[in-house]
């Protein structure tokens, strides 16, 4: 019984865990002498990091039952959201960007990523734990992923200075990036499923391999975070706008989400679909297309989400107990 609760307290507790081994590596590979050689080893994970989240998104898309899958209002609502809030900011730097200083610029780029960044695989998870609709919170994340695939392509080239300014080059560039991070592990599970029904039974038993693989980069992804703080050349007041911004965009989001959710009665599945965002994907994006200082607005963002899942779930364990003490069961979307 013992081993059991410590188990399910690590678990609760992963994230941080995960975060946690990610700033012990990185004060290890900066600090300790005794690790250079094992910083090839390192390198070669960074560089990795697609390949881990290709493997994430296939495990979750494998999950899915499709027959259960309905489009809601929502869905569309906060597609929408999701390209114009995007396309708003991109435009901002786009036509004014000469005119705005450096650091307006990268608060902007900050912005741009967590309105772009696909909701994360784990979101149905969370989901179901507050009482939403995991069917329909996922749906919406396949949407999600398949609008970051097109629209980082076509947004990116405008505001990208790390490429070649050619927009039909570029546009080819990101989009060979990311589109089989996205995009291919749907087809892949969408193949498998239909044509080879025992595999798919096979893959689905691994229940938790796509959480701790998802831990996995999140680790990887925490010490670049840190090295990124520690390299940047912007003072710790900056810092501190930065990570203000992605607690404001963080409750932004979860709040927009909720209000079109309510229109169908799925506040909870819509706040997550809009909130709760694929942080390592986002943090990978910036640091690849527009530069390691853009990616702390996503990393910031990454423990602003969390913070708020703690928030909710603590309410919800409140709800669920009034509720029983009225003789009502948990609410459920």
């Amino acid at each position: 019984m013992q081993l059991a609760s410590i188990k399910n307290k690590l678990k609760t507790n992963s994230l941080f865990i995960s975060i946690l081994i990610g700033l012990i590596g990185f004060l290890a590979f900066r600090y300790i002498p005794q690790t250079k050689p094992l910083r090839p080893a390192a390198s070669f994970l960074v560089d990795s990091l697609p390949v881990f989240l290709f493997f994430i998104l296939f495990f979750s898309f494998c999950k899915l039952e499709i027959k259960e899958m309905k489009p809601r209002k929502w869905h569309l609502y906060l597609g929408l959201v999701q390209i114009i809030s995007t396309g708003l900011f991109v435009a901002l730097i786009y036509f004014y960007g000469y005119e705005l200083s450096e650091k307006t610029v990268l608060l902007l780029e900050g912005i741009i990523i967590c309105t772009i960044a696909p909701t994360a695989a784990s979101a149905a998870v969370m989901t179901g734990k507050l009482g939403g609709n995991e069917s329909s919170q996922t749906s919406y994340t396949i949407i999600s992923n398949i609008i970051a695939a097109v629209f980082i392509p076509l947004f990116f080239p405008l505001i990208c200075t790390t490429i070649s300014g050619i927009f039909f080059d570029d546009f080819m560039l990101i989009l060979r990036k990311v589109f089989p991070v996205l995009v291919l592990p749907l087809i892949l599970a969408v193949i498998i499923r239909v044509f080879f029904p025992a595999l798919l039974k096979l893959i689905n038993k691994a229940k938790e391999i796509g959480f701790y693989l998802w831990l996995f980069t999140l680790a990887i992804q925490s010490a670049r975070i840190f090295q990124n703080v520690a390299n940047s050349k912007t003072g710790s007041a900056f810092l501190c706008t930065l990570f203000i911004v992605g607690l404001v965009i963080t409750v932004v989001q979860f709040a927009v989400g909720k209000y079109f959710g309510h229109m169908d009665q799925q506040r909870i599945s819509a706040g997550q679909g809009l909130g709760q965002k694929n942080t390592v994907f986002a943090i990978w994006i910036a640091i690849m297309f527009l530069s390691p200082e853009a990616a702390i607005v996503p990393s910031s963002y990454l423990l602003w989400q969390n913070l708020v899942n703690a928030i909710q779930m603590r309410l919800r364990e409140k709800d669920t107990l009034a509720r029983k003490q009225k003789g009502l069961e948990p609410y459920q979307e």
